[in-house]
């Protein structure tokens, strides 16, 4: 998926996702966009603090924390169709 693949680094123990700090985001940094583009891939997004958020997708678990917007956002962009399309295989096996 062209850009999805693009900017995204190999998942390390420091940074699980493989998100690129530079990278740029396609969304605001304010988080709503990204919210709603996760949420048309399945996901649910609880904001649980000012920059806290806890994002699952149909099932309580796995749970995926992240700490900024620009993290939240950045998982939307790069990492978050990736997710959901291994999510829902796992979930119907």
């Amino acid at each position: 998926m062209g850009i999805a693949n693009s900017h995204a680094l190999a998942a390390t123990r420091n940074n699980l996702f493989g998100l690129q700090p530079n990278a740029p985001s396609l969304y605001e940094e304010g988080g709503k966009t990204s919210c709603q583009w996760l949420e048309d891939l399945g996901f649910s997004v609880r904001q649980s603090d000012q920059q806290h958020w806890v994002v699952t997708h149909h099932n309580p678990l796995p749970e995926l924390h992240f700490y900024s917007a620009r993290e939240l956002a950045q998982f939307a962009c790069y990492k978050a169709h990736h997710y959901a399309k291994r999510l829902l295989r796992e979930n119907r096996s």
